[in-house]
């Protein structure tokens, strides 16, 4: 057992069996299974020390803890210092580094980061890819519910050791700013990494947005070679990055970016965009639309050129590129209005999509929005002022409340709210039914913040609500009532 601990400060409480051959490692005592070891991880809201007589029930045969602990069960304990932090390094070492056969790609940023490794992993070759991310981890023809948007350094391992056995070639990986902050990632080298942009978001666990930047920053101290790097410097903390780091830039307002691109044309399936790729230009036509998603585009196209492929290559790849589930995804029941689902959540992303939205816009554009509980709530009224003046109507309603009141979230998001363009339904599922009743041929209607997620947060209960089932159900009652 101690040969994984190898560098760390550590104490065996007590020894176990001789010659023991461990079969595995946990930290989900359910999960245990006959030989493996249990890490006992103390987290912010279960103990996992707690659950230590459950794990040796289903056959652990070692415990490693981080606190001293009554030692009932004859097998072995092992306290290890900073246990969390660590477990990246001892699970590589348990399971021989599975992750220096692969290429490590991470993307990190506030938004675009979903989109941006279901685009590479289009690019790359989906036979080849392995990919984290907030939607779902999938390794090859598995596919895990994301429980968040970067796992347990523990799980990276294990898909990690998974994708080599399946013989892929690639992780992207979505990178979060929690995962980075808290040394989820810091057992991997990355072969390359990008930056999206930076907004406001999560400063109610980095506190500030310097720490926040701080926490992004890590990503690229932890590339193989420094200057594989694409960042967007049209965003002022990717200008500093890009100052420090070097690599790709990529730009639609800056002359001197390696990557530019511009937008000819909108169309409703679509737009026609101009690129320039280190001075060489390209006419493409893209089933996604919005400035935004042209960043991911660009952000995608510098990380395929770092890992090997070539321009042309490339550019002839991006015509079957589509989106993110739950990213700008519409809702086509044959209906004469338009409806998208959108994962927007923040001030900066609903922005994005609600600007798109308008220039795209031949009727009027309804909004459905609101804003989580037991999150940053400065951003809320700042969501309230955007939602209403890129709306022709803004429907204020709730989205996750957590364990936060939902009228108090609501009062929230009015303070940046006046005039009379909104109105406030609380219960999601009626905000929905109201944006469908009122649409009228050719309005848009964005229903925004929860994207992908097929659930709903009230309280700690989780209840199964998708936006875009209950958007399909609404326009198809509306279609059959006439």
């Amino acid at each position: 057992m101690e040969e994984f601990l190898s560098g760390l400060e550590y104490k065996i409480l007590q020894k176990g069996k001789e010659d023991i051959k461990y079969t595995g490692m946990e930290y989900d005592s359910r999960k245990i299974e006959a030989g493996n070891i249990f890490v006992a991880l103390e987290g912010a809201v279960v103990d996992g020390h707690k659950f230590i007589k459950n794990a040796v029930e289903n056959g652990a045969k070692a415990i490693l803890v981080s606190k001293e602990v009554p030692l009932e069960f004859p097998v072995e304990y092992i306290l290890v210092k900073d246990l969390r932090k660590n477990l990246g390094k001892i699970a590589s070492e348990f399971y021989n580094y599975p992750q220096k056969k692969l290429k490590i790609i991470g993307i990190t940023g506030t938004n675009g980061k979903t989109t941006s490794t279901y685009l590479l992993e289009s690019i790359l070759g989906e036979e080849k890819v392995a990919r984290i991310g907030t939607v779902e981890y999938k390794i090859g023809d598995e596919v895990i519910e994301a429980q968040n948007t970067t796992p347990e350094s523990l799980d990276i391992v294990k898909i990690c050791k998974k994708a080599v056995d399946k013989g892929l070639e690639y992780l992207v990986m979505e990178v979060s700013s929690h995962a980075l902050a808290l040394g989820r990632v810091s057992m991997l080298e990355f072969d390359v990494a990008s930056f999206t942009n930076l907004t406001l978001d999560h400063l109610d666990y980095h506190e500030s947005m310097q720490n926040y930047f701080e926490a992004k920053r890590k990503l690229f101290t932890m590339l193989k070679v420094k200057e594989n790097s694409v960042i967007n410097i049209d965003d002022p903390y990717g200008e500093k990055l890009y100052k420090e780091f070097g690599g790709y830039s990529y730009s639609l307002k800056n002359e001197s970016a390696n990557l530019k691109g511009k937008i000819l044309e909108f169309h409703s399936d679509g737009q026609l965009v101009e690129l320039e790729l280190l001075d060489k230009k390209y006419i493409v036509k893209l089933a996604i639309l919005g400035r935004y998603n042209l960043y991911n585009v660009l952000g995608v196209i510098g990380m395929a050129l770092l890992l090997g492929k070539e321009a042309d290559e490339v550019v002839s790849g991006l015509k079957e590129l589509k989106g993110a589930p739950g990213r700008f995804e519409l809702i086509n029941c044959g209906q004469d209005y338009i409806v998208v689902v959108d994962y927007a959540h923040t001030g900066d992303a609903l922005e994005n999509i609600l600007q798109s939205i308008n220039e795209l816009k031949k009727g009027r554009v309804i909004t459905v929005f609101g804003c989580g509980g037991d999150r940053d709530p400065s951003k809320r009224p700042i969501m309230g002022e955007i939602a209403q003046r890129l709306s022709d109507i803004a429907i204020l309603t709730s989205d996750n409340p957590r364990t936060e009141d939902p009228h108090k979230i609501i009062e929230d998001v009015l303070k940046g709210m006046d005039g009379n363009n909104y109105l406030v339904e609380e219960n999601r599922e009626l905000a929905i039914v109201k944006a469908i009743e009122i649409a009228k041929t050719n309005d848009i209607i964005l229903i925004a913040g929860k994207g992908h997620e097929a659930y709903q947060i009230l309280g700690r209960k989780k209840i199964h609500f998708d936006d875009r089932e209950i958007a399909r159900r609404e326009i198809v009652k509306r279609k059959m009532r006439g």
